[in-house]
């Protein structure tokens, strides 16, 4: 039986290790095998012990589930055929509809009130944009350091104004059409602007527009030139008069991207998203923690001081260890216990802020520049 016990164990770890870091799949079935293996345990421990293990593998059992749903939720899912202008002609026209609201970011009050009044109340009133020949639409860059919620925000832009939402990896552009990335862009665009309203979000975006001095690459020599095409003058053409299409890039370079790009017609707007302030911590604290059992001396206020310089995937990982270090210690007793304070004291110790204070100041240098 103590074979069992630690078989699941060394299961379970093996699964958490693989849900850190994205494979939801492998975990899923990681998972499933240590629930069987904690199953076996069970049958062969007396009162309360196989008690407490059946109600282990129950919930790893469940952990599957969850993972197994989390997988079919990441993949993206094309609209209904009778509202896809070219169904079918590529997996690189997959539109979604996101319901992430800009309610839901945790958190950047400043933040998502530029973004309402420069991409959202025109669609929202617009009697009076018209009024006051504000134009919908057009170019804004998110940048920022790592993990802190600029793809989630470019999602929340699009379903405040109910726009179909693209979203594409540099990668899959230069790795895929190398040789005729430019044409694809070309299609992108043009599938986009079908929609009445449409956002194109590129994340990664100094990946596919980098500065072009000292660059010898005449793939990119044809790549930049389209995409500052494509980008400028968005709602001028004929065919965009009665629709609207918002570019979106994100970025953890701002400094490396094409000084084109960043003229009036293409980014019209640069926002910055800095790290998350306490209002925002104490959020994503609240978030990731609910549901799971608390002790009582897990202090909300404590915490949120703790983790200042910590992006919010900073915070998310650590409400995540801070789980982990129970659940497998309630393992391999066969007792389950509460997330303690020094659970998540000591994910605290194990995930280091992802941002260095040296790449804070230089965001900081950027987002003050003039432009």
């Amino acid at each position: 039986m103590r074979f069992l016990v630690n078989r699941g164990a060394e299961l379970l770890e093996k699964g958490l290790q693989q849900q850190r870091a994205g494979d939801f799949k492998a975990a899923r079935d990681t998972f499933l095998e240590a629930a069987k293996v904690i199953y076996k345990a069970a049958e062969q421990s007396d009162p309360p012990l196989k008690e407490a293990r059946i109600k282990q593998a129950e919930e790893l059992l469940q952990r599957a589930e969850d993972l197994g749903k989390a997988v079919q939720r990441g993949q993206r899912q094309a609209m209904p055929t009778q509202e896809q202008p070219g169904a079918g002609e590529s997996e690189w026209h997959v539109a979604e509809k996101p319901d992430v609201r800009l309610d839901d970011v945790a958190g950047l009050d400043d933040v998502k009130e530029q973004i309402r009044i420069k991409m959202i109340y025109p669609f929202t009133h617009p009697e009076m944009a018209q009024r006051f020949k504000i134009k919908k639409g057009g170019g804004i860059l998110l940048f920022g350091p790592p993990g802190t919620g600029k793809t989630m925000l470019a999602k929340a832009v699009a379903a405040e104004i109910d726009a179909a939402f693209f979203t594409v990896k540099p990668s899959e552009i230069m790795s895929k059409w190398v040789g005729e990335a430019e044409q694809k862009i070309a299609s992108l665009f043009a599938h986009a602007r079908q929609y009445d309203r449409a956002a194109i979000f590129i994340d990664e975006v100094e990946a596919l527009v980098p500065k072009r001095s000292g660059s010898g690459s005449t793939v990119m020599q044809r790549v930049v030139p389209q995409i500052l095409a494509e980008m400028e003058g968005f709602g001028t053409r004929k065919q965009d008069e009665s629709r609207a299409l918002m570019f979106m890039g994100a970025t953890n370079e701002p400094w490396a991207l094409d000084e084109a790009v960043m003229r009036p017609g293409r980014f019209d707007e640069k926002i910055y998203i800095p790290l998350p302030d306490a209002e925002a911590r104490r959020k994503i604290l609240s978030l990731h923690l609910e549901g799971k059992p608390l002790a009582p001396d897990v202090l909300m206020d404590e915490l949120v001081q703790r983790l200042e310089g910590y992006s919010g995937a900073d915070i998310r990982r650590i409400c995540e260890k801070s789980g982990d270090i129970p659940f497998v210690e309630s393992v391999k007793t066969g007792e389950a216990r509460n997330i303690e304070m020094r659970d998540v004291l000591r994910a605290i110790g194990e995930v280091k802020p992802s941002v260095s204070s040296q790449s804070l100041e230089k965001f900081e240098r950027f987002a003050n520049q003039p432009r």
